[in-house]
């Protein structure tokens, strides 16, 4: 509230600023995703209008309509149709999946909702339109990582469904859109996105069933796993779209995952731990997986520097969230390489002088290797991706007493540095490149051997 001079009186008179509108957002596919959303935003205050084919209440203070959105994309939009009784929206969220159990797939589903979807974000004047895809459209089977970037690649049916769904939400015309494929970037008054999520898992979805199986799991065990938790990914359509909405330049297309892939073995090791069984791992390769299977590592650094953090950083967390409490940070102290990290600090306790400075020798020709550089910021970016700070510390805590000098409190043991880089990269063993992870213990490989 300020005050102004009166125009008759010159005396100031109370001027009253008009209340700021709640913003108005419309969820097409209010399901397993889409409905948290909606509730979440209507706990902000927000006027959340929420869309799917079978009748559902309201979120608080919203509307709730029913409407078969494949179906309207492939017909055109009567005078009647919800859509054109909705009040204005400012924002649009798509979040559509095939309901397999009559019959739904990829193809009938994905180009006629977006469709759909275009047409009622223009019916209700919105000034972003976002949609939720997948990090499959990226095609990718040599494990390599992958950004926004890339092109698009793949085949069949279902990946060309995708495809296409992206493309006409990115030619909305709300505003100018990046190259379909690519990480465009918009700053104009409307705002289409794509937001590409990996492997969703949370309350009600839990992904465990699918590695505990070590005979549906051979010849995968080195393949590449990419989860999202369904409130992470909550949160990021809530940050693009308060970007979008501020007409801030903001990406056309984010993926959307923890940031922390994981093999397919590691997945089976934490799954057997937060059950208390014996890990059996998965058989090597035959040659009779299809070459075609996703295997990739998604990056999410340009999601991050939208301001946007997980809060379930990694497959372990998540499992915790999910009630499996064998995985407490309390019985794995230093994470889950715990036992292989106890062993080490012992071995490293028992080194003789000579062992020490074989060790330092060692490490001096590592650090010359051109591959040293790249291991060591991988390890860095991999302790604060994965969340283990904690175990980290909790492990480097006992290395460092013990090489401390009685005679010199301050002074370390020159084997210091080549011991606690192979015990950082053990605490992320699991997380960590193996081509990293074997440079990186190259001078005390004996001692992880043992």
């Amino acid at each position: 509230m300020r005050r102004r001079p009166s125009p008759t009186t010159g005396k100031r008179m109370t001027h009253v600023e008009p209340p700021a509108s709640p913003l108005r957002v419309l969820v097409l596919g209010a399901g397993w995703l889409g409905y948290p959303l909606a509730e979440s935003w209507a706990r902000d205050g927000a006027v959340v209008t929420t869309v799917r084919r079978s009748a559902h209440e309201p979120v608080p203070n919203g509307l709730a309509l029913q409407l078969d959105l494949a179906a309207a994309g492939e017909a055109t939009l009567l005078p009647d149709d919800p859509a054109f009784g909705l009040s204005p929206q400012d924002a649009v969220v798509v979040a559509v999946a095939p309901d397999r159990s009559r019959g739904d797939n990829h193809e009938s589903t994905y180009p006629a909702a977006a469709r759909a979807a275009v047409r009622i974000a223009r019916a209700v004047g919105a000034r972003a339109l976002c949609w939720v895809s997948s990090t499959g459209v990226y095609g990718v089977t040599d494990g390599r990582e992958v950004t926004e970037t890339p092109p698009r690649s793949g085949s069949g049916a279902s990946h060309e469904a995708l495809c296409a769904a992206e493309d006409i939400v990115l030619a909305a015309g709300l505003g100018t859109s990046g190259t379909s494929g690519t990480s465009g970037t918009s700053g104009t008054s409307g705002t289409s996105g794509v937001l590409r999520v990996s492997g969703l898992y949370g309350p009600g979805r839990d992904p465990t069933g699918r590695y505990r199986d070590a005979a549906t799991l051979g010849g995968r065990g080195d393949q590449w796993v990419n989860l999202a938790w369904r409130d992470d990914v909550i949160s990021a359509i809530r940050c693009w779209t308060a970007q979008a909405l501020r007409h801030a330049t903001v990406p056309t297309v984010l993926n959307v995952a923890d940031g922390t892939p994981l093999t397919v073995a590691e997945c089976a090791r934490l799954v057997a731990r937060a059950d208390g069984r014996t890990f059996v791992p998965p058989a090597d390769s035959d040659g009779s997986v299809a070459s075609s299977r996703s295997n990739q590592r998604v990056r999410v650094d340009a999601l991050r520097a939208l301001g946007w953090t997980p809060d379930i950083p990694n497959f372990r967390v998540g499992l915790l969230a999910l009630g499996y409490v064998r995985l407490q940070s309390g019985a794995l102290p230093y994470g889950p390489i715990t036992e292989r990290v106890r062993a080490f600090l012992r071995a490293s306790a028992a080194l003789t002088c000579a062992e020490r400075m074989g060790v330092c020798t060692a490490w001096a020709a590592v650090q010359q290797a051109p591959e040293f550089s790249r291991a060591d910021r991988m390890l860095a970016e991999t302790m604060v991706r994965a969340n283990r700070e904690a175990e980290r510390d909790a492990a480097a805590g006992p290395l460092l007493q013990m090489l401390r000098s009685e005679a010199e409190p301050e002074s370390l043991d020159p084997v210091a540095e080549p011991l606690l880089a192979a015990l950082m990269a053990l605490v992320v063993a699991d997380l960590l490149p193996a081509d990293a992870f074997a440079l990186l213990t190259t001078p005390v490989r004996h001692l992880l051997e043992s």
